[in-house]
């Protein structure tokens, strides 16, 4: 592998590094920065092209084992790469790669599966909800997510530590116009929607039965589902609650959701 010391911060090769906490340099040039051994690696055995390392001087010799032959690696010190990136660069580690392609609306649809989940979070701006999010919709069998422009970055680098590199995974979808994507996935494909709501007059989840082809959408952690997005709705769902809490984090909500349609998805499956 190509092993570059780096000598000065004002490397052109480091560039995308600077800043990651104040910036958005990476989503503007179409890469994604991810930290830790877990998902540098899952990163690196994903589909996505990478584009380099870098690495604390006192974390390069526990890498070689695993980092690809013709991938470029920067390294400095520890206190260096902190005053590059702009936190503590305690994981000593850091990779940089492309970031996958939004996929079109008819490549996140199997016309040979009757059972399909999408998942919808319009307005969920904490990139730590978001990454949860992403997390459970992978290990509970959906097929894809549906973000706007208002929906935190998946690809930004808290959003990938949280979900753990599950975003390199899961096809995720920026869409331009959501209620026209979801409009054409219900019209096109056969496609019902279920708001996860707070109301009285929402269906429980106990007493819920999924259809075959489902979005669940779930909305923005103050305000919900937009007016326009619950009257898209074909189900609406809650999950029963005492009346001790007002609410309960939309992360937390996803999980109870998920479980609960892939648990019925799976009776559902010839």
């Amino acid at each position: 592998m190509p092993v570059f010391p780096v000598e000065s911060l004002d490397d052109p090769r480091i560039e995308i590094y600077r800043n990651l906490r104040s910036t958005n340099r990476t989503r503007d040039l179409g890469m994604m920065v991810a930290e830790s051994d877990r998902v540098v690696r899952r990163m690196i055995d994903s589909e996505c092209e990478m584009v380099s390392l870098l690495v604390s001087d006192r974390k390069l010799e526990k890498c070689t084992g695993w980092i690809p032959r013709d991938l470029p690696v920067y390294v400095l010190s520890e206190s260096d790469a902190s005053q590059l990136v702009g936190f503590d660069f305690h994981a000593g580690l850091l990779g940089c790669a492309l970031r996958p392609p939004s996929p079109l609306l008819d490549e996140l649809v199997d016309s040979d599966r009757a059972v399909q989940t999408l998942v919808a979070c319009p307005g969920v701006t904490d990139p730590q909800n978001l990454g949860v999010i992403v997390r459970l919709a992978t290990a509970f069998g959906a097929d894809g997510l549906l973000a706007d422009n208002a929906t935190a970055d998946p690809f930004s680098r808290r959003a990938l530590r949280v979900s753990t590199g599950s975003a390199l995974k899961l096809p995720i979808r920026h869409c331009e116009d959501l209620a026209a994507d979801i409009d054409r996935l219900r019209r096109e494909w056969g496609f019902e929607t279920a708001g996860a709501i707070l109301d009285t007059t929402a269906i429980p989840l106990s007493e819920v039965k999924r259809p075959g082809r489902l979005i669940l959408m779930l909305g923005n952690e103050t305000s919900g589902l937009s007016d326009e997005l619950t009257g898209l709705c074909d189900h609406r769902w809650t999950i029963p609650m005492t009346g001790l809490v007002d609410s309960i984090n939309v992360s937390v909500a996803a999980g109870i959701f998920l479980h609960t349609i892939f648990e019925q998805g799976r009776r559902l499956e010839p």
